[in-house]
């Protein structure tokens, strides 16, 4: 046993050594460290945490963060759903990688999706981090997303839309992309596979709510934010019924489980 210790050691050095060569794959990996790989197989190469947290966003899933300037998020299941690096030599083949410019990302892989302030993601599963200089200074790869009618940019506009789905559009539209709601309650459509919803009146859309964390502000908001972001982006909300934060006159407001965003609403600004 004391001998196949010593040999399984001896193979993860030089696997550790090299780290700092691994490739970056987009929607697939980084190295040897793969998308819906098992922990176990994953620390084979990166040896054991140097931290773990739970996910703000998520307490069943865990941020473990390693040497060689790497973080997992891990869910319950002890499968890899994340890999962040900020490496200074992670690179795509491509050559993009931490330290590329966003002239230099731009032109390699076009404008990409805003995910928040200073980062953009692409849906072919990889998304960077830009320090203030405009250089890359962290790298995400995840999962590859397809795309859906309406997503758009996905991103929350207060008082107007998410993505593409907007605050005013008739529902023949909406109904002409995604079909028939699947679940109708009174005016409240919703598609439980999309995690979106609608309150339809006269025929129009008058409000969006969302329920995932595939949509996002330009300042970082998003489902699964906490109560403190909310506020240092909007301030102190004139409306608090139910412990929620609801800002009539900007059209948005997010509904919490605890101290975590759940939902978000957009609607036409109450004057």
């Amino acid at each position: 046993m004391t001998r196949f210790l010593f040999i399984a050691l001896c193979l993860l050095i030089p696997c550790m050594a090299v780290a700092q060569n691994w490739q970056l794959k987009p929607g697939t990996g980084y190295g040897p460290i793969q998308l819906n790989q098992s922990l176990s197989e994953a620390e084979a190469s990166l040896g054991a945490p140097l931290s773990s947290k739970a996910s703000e966003s998520d307490p069943q899933s865990s941020l473990k963060t390693y040497k060689g300037d790497v973080l997992l998020l891990v869910n319950g299941q002890k499968k890899v759903l994340g890999i962040t690096t900020w490496a200074g030599s992670a690179r795509m083949a491509s050559g993009l990688g931490v330290g590329s410019s966003i002239s230099q990302v731009v032109s390699g892989l076009g404008q990409g999706l805003a995910r928040g302030p200073q980062q953009v993601a692409y849906p072919n599963g990889i998304g960077f981090a830009y320090d203030v200089n405009g250089k890359v200074e962290r790298v995400f790869i995840f999962k590859a997303e397809a795309q859906s009618a309406l997503q758009g940019d996905r991103l929350i506009v207060a008082g107007k839309r998410c993505g593409d789905l907007k605050v005013g559009m008739p529902m023949s539209e909406l109904q002409l992309a995604w079909g028939a709601a699947p679940v109708v309650d009174g005016k409240n459509h919703r598609w439980p596979d999309k995690f979106v919803g609608v309150l339809a009146e006269s025929g129009q859309v008058a409000a969006i709510t969302i329920t995932t964390g595939d949509y996002i502000s330009p300042k970082g908001l998003k489902v699964g934010c906490s109560r403190g972001e909310v506020i240092k982006v909007y301030g102190k909300a004139p409306d608090t019924s139910g412990g929620n934060l609801i800002y009539p006159h900007r059209g948005i407001a997010f509904y919490l489980a605890g101290e975590t965003v759940s939902t978000i609403q957009v609607f036409s600004p109450i004057k």
